[in-house]
C-alpha cells in the first residue's frame, strides 16, 4: 500500500512540460489582472480625492468672493447711513434744520401708544419682606447646646424604656 501511494505522488509531480508552461502563463496573466485591477482602483480613487480637492478650493474661493462682497455692500451702506450724507440727502430734497421757535408739539389727551412687548415695562410682583436677620453667635450657639441635650435625654429616656419588660 505504500508503494501505491508513491507511486501516485510520483505520477502527480510527473507532469508534461507543457502543462508546466501553461500554468507557468496562467499565473503571470492572473497576477497582470491583479495588478491591472488595483492599479485602476487607485487611479479611480486618486482622481475621485483629487476632484473633491479642488471642487472645495473653488468653493472656498467663492465664498471668499461673497464674503468680500458682502463686505463691501457693509461699507457702502454704512457709508450711505452716515451722518454727513443724510443731512446732504436731506437738504436736496428741501428740508431745512428746525430752530425752537418752529418746533411745535401736539399733546394729545389719553392717548396712550401701543408699545412692543420687548419694550413695554415690567409689572413688578409684590414679594413679601425677608425676616430681619437678628441671630448672633451666642443664641446659634444656645439652640445647638439645647439641641444637643435634648438629643441625649431623647436617646437616654429611650434606653429605659427598652430595659423595662411589661
Amino acid at each position: 500500500m505504500a508503494q501505491k501511494d508513491q507511486t501516485w505522488i510520483q505520477h502527480t509531480l510527473r507532469r508534461a512540460p507543457w502543462q508546466r508552461q501553461s500554468q507557468l502563463a496562467t499565473m503571470i496573466a492572473l497576477a497582470l489582472i491583479v495588478a491591472i485591477i488595483i492599479g485602476a482602483l487607485y487611479l479611480a480613487q486618486a482622481t475621485t480625492t483629487a476632484t473633491t480637492g479642488r471642487e472645495m478650493e473653488d468653493m472656498a474661493a467663492y465664498r471668499d468672493r461673497l464674503v468680500r462682497e458682502n463686505e463691501q455692500i457693509r461699507a457702502e451702506i454704512a457709508q450711505m447711513r452716515s451722518i454727513p450724507r443724510l443731512i446732504t440727502r436731506a437738504q436736496q430734497l428741501g428740508f431745512v434744520f428746525a430752530d425752537r421757535d418752529q418746533m411745535e408739539y401736539l399733546v394729545v389727551e389719553g392717548y396712550m401708544p401701543e408699545l412692543p412687548e420687548s419694550v413695554a415695562p415690567l409689572q413688578q410682583e409684590e414679594v413679601a419682606p425677608l425676616p430681619d436677620y437678628d441671630e448672633t453667635f451666642s443664641g446659634w450657639l444656645q439652640q445647638q447646646w439645647e439641641a444637643l441635650v435634648m438629643q441625649f435625654e431623647e436617646w437616654a429616656g429611650s434606653g429605659q424604656l427598652d430595659d423595662v419588660e411589661p
